[in-house]
C-alpha cells in the first residue's frame, strides 16, 4: 500500500514514522519545505521526546509525487489545503482515499471537489509534537486519532483505522466524528488562541487563576453553537476533557505558538475560533470571546509581520 503523508509537519511526520516503522506500507512524506525534505532524504527522521526512533524516509515536494496513491493522510495547515491537493492531483485515481486530520472544521467542502465523498474520511487527532528542525521531530505528548468516513462507507474507514492502529497510533472508528471533532475545537479554541496570545505552555496556562472562569464562557459558547450545528456537548464532559489534555500535554507549545511565535506564520485561528464565530453568526449565536480571541491573534499576526 502506497501511503502519502501530504504535509510534512509534526504530526504529519509522527504518522508517517509509526506507519513507516510498524506496517509493511511504503511511505512518502510531502513537504513544500526544501530544507526539511533534503534533510529527510540524505538522514532520515530523527523523532526523540515521549518515543525515540530513527527511520531512513523518503520525502519530496508535493509537485514531485508522480505514483499513484492508495491513501493521502492530508494533515496540511488549513490555509494550505487546496494549495495541497491540487498539487497532488496527478496521484489521486479514483480508489485513492483520503483522510484529512486538519485542524478546524468544514473541510470535506473543499475535499468534495478532488474525490467523492465515499472516499473522504475525517479524522481529530489530540498527538501533540512539534519539529526541533529538518529531519527532527519532538513528540511530546502520546495520543489518539478518531475517524469516521463520512460518505457512509464504513467498510473502508474501518480498514483505514486498522491499518492506524497496526502502526500504534491508538485509532478508534467513530460512527459520530463531528462530536470527536467539536471536542478537539474546544480544547484547541482555548488552548491554542490562549496560549499563543499569552506566549506560554498548555500547563502553564492551565494555572493561572483566571482560565477558569475565561473557559466557563468560552467552553458554553462552543456548546450553544455545536448543538446549533446539531452536536450535543455535556459541559461537565467538555471541562474534565480541557483538564485531562492539559495535565498529558502540560509542557506542549500549541501548534498555533509554533507557528506565530517560533516561526512567525500567520496561524489557523480562522479555522478555529474565527469558524466558530461564523457559524453562531449563521445561528444569530452570540461569541464574543471567540470573536475577541480571533481578532486579538490576527492583530498579533500584523504586529509581528507574520507571512
Amino acid at each position: 500500500m502506497l501511503v502519502y503523508i501530504a504535509g510534512a509537519g509534526a504530526i504529519g511526520c509522527n504518522i508517517g514514522f509509526h506507519l513507516q516503522k510498524y506496517t509493511d506500507s511504503e511511505v512518502i512524506l510531502l513537504d513544500t519545505w526544501q530544507a526539511h525534505v533534503d534533510a529527510i532524504n540524505a538522514h532520515g527522521l530523527t523523532v526523540t521526546g515521549k518515543i525515540e526512533g530513527h527511520l531512513p524516509m523518503r520525502a519530496m515536494q508535493p509537485t514531485e509525487a508522480s505514483e499513484p496513491a492508495d491513501l493521502v493522510v492530508v494533515i496540511t495547515k488549513a490555509r494550505d489545503l487546496v494549495a495541497m491537493m491540487d498539487a497532488i492531483k496527478p496521484i489521486i485515481t479514483d480508489k485513492t482515499e483520503l483522510l484529512c486530520l486538519l485542524n478546524g472544521m468544514g473541510h470535506e467542502e473543499i475535499l468534495k471537489h478532488y474525490v467523492d465523498m465515499a472516499r473522504i474520511n475525517l479524522g481529530v487527532t489530540i498527538w501533540s509534537a512539534g519539529l526541533g528542525g529538518a529531519g527532527q521531530l519532538n513528540v511530546t505528548g502520546i495520543g489518539t486519532i478518531d475517524l469516521q468516513n463520512i460518505g457512509g462507507n464504513e467498510t473502508t474507514g474501518q480498514q483505514i483505522a486498522q491499518l492506524l492502529n497496526q502502526a500504534h497510533l491508538h485509532v478508534h472508528y467513530d460512527d459520530n466524528v463531528r462530536w470527536a471533532i467539536w471536542r478537539k475545537i474546544v480544547f484547541n479554541g482555548i488552548a491554542n488562541a490562549l496560549c499563543t496570545i499569552l506566549e506560554c505552555t498548555v500547563g502553564e496556562l492551565a494555572h493561572t487563576d483566571t482560565i477558569k472562569a475565561v473557559a466557563k464562557d468560552m467552553v458554553l459558547e462552543y456548546i450553544a453553537v455545536a448543538k446549533a450545528e446539531g452536536v450535543t456537548l455535556d459541559y461537565d464532559e467538555m471541562v474534565t476533557y480541557l483538564k485531562d489534555s492539559a495535565e498529558s500535554i502540560a509542557g506542549h507549545h500549541p501548534s498555533m505558538y509554533q507557528d506565530l511565535i517560533i516561526h512567525n506564520r500567520k496561524t489557523e485561528i480562522d479555522n478555529i475560533n474565527g469558524a466558530v464565530v461564523k457559524k453562531g453568526e449563521k445561528h444569530s449565536i452570540s461569541t464574543p470571546v471567540n470573536r475577541l480571541l480571533t481578532e486579538l491573534i490576527h492583530t498579533k499576526e500584523q504586529l509581528r509581520g507574520a507571512r
